[in-house]
């Protein structure tokens, strides 16, 4: 099943293939109308070991057992008040709560927004709700449990931070919960333990689940924008919530699940095979996924457990990738993805020299014109040899007007005496779509540009930029309408492009495309982000150069439909 993970993503990936083939079909048309035709197996992997190879040697020792708190003999083993844990390294604070052993907050400290610290839980609606990383075994109340609170962290958030929690189920099934977070990273180990005290044996299925949704309230948020994916089997899966209320498992080969927006991601990583992936829909329809391990048999004394690690934190490739297990399969760049990613690596690369991503986006669409300049200099070419032909196109066809056979013969001898191709002036145009599509995938799903300023009024790249907003209630618009800047500037420089473009066919045609693509445009690119609008905007300014270039080499003047002379 084809990844869609991220709806608004898809919406704009979607604005983009129509705003490139837009420009690509006007051409086609006129082209058409006024020109005749030419006749595996993930490999296991042990966490912990992991992480003590990727850390440093002063990080990567393991966390030191605390004190654990002593428990008295017969004591049933639960928490007796709710309390929080604060767990706290470079990357990440984490509060849990003793209540579910869930957690409470999840604040990414090199993220920052109006409210304080990215949060990948947000505001949870109230306390009877579970808590992201809740834990317990099938019909048991280790969801909203009070936890006894075995091991608390170190104090030192430069060392590793370990919290072990545990509860015991009426049934007599104790669960012990334990959470280690490692500076320098967002990747986190999860050990989770089945006990039997006692002398009979006990089984249980065991679930874990984050939800409801990610960063629940955060103003930048759009409705359907948060979305569960799975990669089960090599193959990403997207479970259909939108279509049912029902819970979907997927068994099988589970690399990782996980929850999702645009930019931030909260994913669970089986360390041993068996568990299916798991998603559903809470009370209000907010998404949640988990996993859920077969049942597991216990015997007397016994115990019995599973390890796992998380991904909580941003969808930056590069950590992504260190992660291991093709999780950064979880930015979606589309279908040019192989063109896509290494576009996102040479913007980070640019904005190591720059300091400024609006910068970089300018550079490297000015290096993507540079590529495509013969390219361009061979369709403006093309496209001004068929302007210079219309006349005579046009006299063909009022001489043989009861024959199109005839028109078409007669034009297509009119293009091989003066050597024109009748698609040369679109085909090199197709072939840079692609490309086109793969920077803007690039840039619509970097997470570098999320909050990043450009200059001026644009102080977020990663949304629509806002000049003003009006005071009073405009009619189809509603209230607290913002005039938007560079979707404006875009749509003139669109026009100016028009205006000194060569068109053949029906100049009245031709009028009204000067005036209508812009508008269209600029529709099209109103909600999108600044930093998208930037690029094309770019673009336009650079092909208005270059146009101006053409015009003045081959001694052309400026307008639509103007003919040779």
């Amino acid at each position: 099943m084809t990844q869609l993970p991220d709806p608004d993503r898809g919406d704009t990936e979607r604005r983009a293939i129509v705003a490139a083939a837009l420009a690509v079909i006007v051409l086609l048309a006129y082209q058409a109308f006024f020109t005749p035709a030419p006749p595996p197996t993930e490999p296991k992997t042990e966490p912990k070991k992991e992480a003590a190879e990727e850390k440093p040697a002063a990080k990567g020792a393991a966390p030191q057992p605390q004190a654990r708190s002593p428990r008295p003999v017969g004591a049933p083993r639960r928490g007796e008040r709710e309390e929080a844990i604060t767990l706290e390294t470079d990357l990440v604070k984490v509060v849990l709560t003793n209540r579910g052993g869930g957690i409470r907050s999840w604040q990414l400290k090199q993220y920052q927004e109006e409210s304080g610290f990215v949060d990948l839980v947000g505001m949870l609606p109230d306390r009877s709700t579970p808590t992201p990383f809740a834990v317990w075994v099938e019909g048991g109340e280790g969801g909203q449990g009070l936890y006894r609170i075995v091991e608390r962290p170190a104090p030192d958030p430069t060392k590793p931070q370990r919290v072990v929690l545990e509860f015991q189920e009426a049934s007599g099934i104790v669960l012990e919960k334990t959470l280690v977070l490692y500076p320098g990273r967002y990747l986190a180990d999860v050990e989770i333990r089945l006990q039997n005290p006692r002398s009979v044996p006990h089984q249980g299925t065991l679930r874990l689940e984050w939800g409801p949704g990610l960063r629940l309230g955060a103003p930048d948020q759009q409705v359907g924008s948060v979305s569960i994916v799975a990669r089960i089997d090599g193959k990403i899966i997207t479970p259909p919530l939108e279509k049912s209320d029902q819970e979907t498992a997927k068994s099988g080969a589970v690399s990782w699940t996980a929850i999702q927006d645009r930019y931030f991601t909260a994913a669970f990583i089986p360390a041993e095979p068996g568990p299916s992936s798991v998603a559903r829909k809470d009370g209000e329809g907010r998404p949640v996924v988990g996993l859920l391990y077969p049942t597991m048999k216990i015997p007397p004394g016994g115990e019995t457990g599973v390890t796992l690690q998380l991904f909580a934190g941003p969808k930056e490739i590069a950590r992504l990738r260190e992660a291991g297990h093709d999780l950064q399969k979880l930015v979606d760049l589309g279908w040019f993805d192989f063109l896509a990613r290494p576009a996102l690596y040479f913007l980070r690369f640019l904005h190591s020299f720059t300091g400024n991503y609006g910068v970089a986006i300018i550079i490297i669409t000015i290096l993507q014109k540079v590529g495509f300049y013969p390219l361009a200099q061979k369709s403006h070419k093309s496209m001004h040899a068929m302007q210079a032909l219309q006349p005579k196109i046009q006299a063909i066809k009022e001489r043989y007007k009861k024959d199109p056979q005839k028109v078409n013969q007669e034009t297509m001898e009119l293009y091989k005496r003066h050597g024109v191709n009748p698609l040369g002036g679109c085909l090199p145009m197709v072939i840079q779509i692609p490309i086109f599509i793969a920077l803007y995938n690039a840039l619509a799903s970097s997470v570098e540009l999320w909050r990043a300023p450009f200059a001026l009024w644009i102080n977020n790249l990663s949304v629509a930029d806002t000049l003003f907003v009006v005071p009073f209630p405009i009619p189809y618009m509603g209230e607290a309408f913002a005039v938007r800047g560079l979707p404006v500037i875009m749509g003139i420089s669109m026009f100016i492009q028009q205006k000194m473009s060569p068109m053949g066919g029906d100049p009245r045609q031709a009028q009204m495309m000067l005036y209508l693509m812009p508008v269209m445009f600029t529709f099209i690119f109103w909600g999108m982000p600044s930093g998208l609008v930037l690029y094309w905007l770019v673009n336009n300014v650079l092909q208005i150069g270059h146009q101006y270039r053409m015009n003045r080499g081959l001694g052309l003047s400026v307008g639509a439909g103007k003919e040779e002379r």
